[in-house]
């Protein structure tokens, strides 16, 4: 009895879908791995913009604080700031009413009214912080270094290139308009420095425009809140390329030589007595 020949099933073909479908997982690459590195990405972009809104904030919070610290630092020592602010807010404001009713729509008006007043409110508060950062400087050593520090435009200062022991100072400033020795303090002192300075960098400074200043409130001298003007008003002479050279030389000299004794420190002193 012959036997017949079973016919092949086709049934492995089946494990490969499966393999292929298992491959697939494993390298990720399947649908369910598509969907999981996507919902991660989202994650992490709601992540990165929930850090960013958090860093806005922050930074809107620290500049409001800074408003309000300065704010109060003015008005203890210049209690009508509030009011001058306000009224700088509320003129604008009800002169856009006026116009509007008797001129124009109200519509028109009044949100022109509220941006002049803003813009005239924070000129008027501004100028009223910086008078009283001047009266909190003023009479102190360095005050007018920091004033010049704190200017815009290419004003190259050197601080404290002369130094006396009653604390007057001498600042030497190279810029477009030569060079200016500023000094501050009281009595004969400022006036020595500067003639001291003039002839330490005379040499060095050859035809460049040599100009001198006194901060102070007596004749002849620059109040510390009008220093910044006087210099700004200044005519500019020089050519950069020349700044720069004779700002190289200048500090090439270096500084004055500080008041201070020479020699050893002497040691074993007494409370009560000298040197042994």
């Amino acid at each position: 009895m012959a036997l017949r020949k079973q016919p092949r099933d086709t049934a492995p073909a089946a494990p490969q879908k499966n393999v292929s479908a298992g491959a697939g997982a494993k390298n990720g690459t399947g649908r369910s791995g598509a969907t999981g590195r996507g919902g991660a990405d989202g994650a992490n972009g709601r992540g990165a913009t929930g850090s960013a809104a958090a860093a806005q904030g922050t930074g809107m919070r620290a500049r409001f604080a800074q408003v309000r610290l300065v704010f109060a630092m003015t008005r203890k020592r210049d209690p009508q700031v509030l009011w001058i602010t306000l009224a700088g807010l509320l003129v604008p404001l009800v002169l856009g009413i006026v116009l509007g009713l008797f001129i124009g729509p109200l519509y028109v008006w009044i949100p022109i009214g509220v941006l002049l007043g803003a813009v005239i409110a924070l000129n008027l508060f501004s100028r009223r912080v910086q008078r009283t950062a001047y009266a909190e400087m003023e009479g102190k050593p360095g005050a007018a270094a920091g004033v010049i520090e704190r200017m815009r435009g290419d004003w190259r200062i050197t601080p404290a290139v002369g130094i006396n022991r009653n604390q007057d100072v001498v600042h030497r400033v190279v810029s477009r308009a030569g060079v200016i020795i500023i000094a501050e303090g009281r009595g004969r002192g400022p006036r020595e420095l500067l003639a001291a300075e003039k002839r330490r960098i005379r040499r060095a400074v050859g035809d460049a425009p040599v100009t001198d200043i006194i901060v102070g409130s007596g004749e002849g001298e620059v109040p510390l809140p009008k220093l910044q003007s006087t210099l700004m008003r200044m005519r500019r002479t020089l050519p950069r390329g020349e700044v720069d050279a004779l700002d190289r030389r200048l500090r090439a000299m270096g500084g004055a030589a500080l008041p201070i004794p020479k020699g050893p420190i002497p040691r074993n002193i007494p409370r009560g007595g000298r040197p042994r």
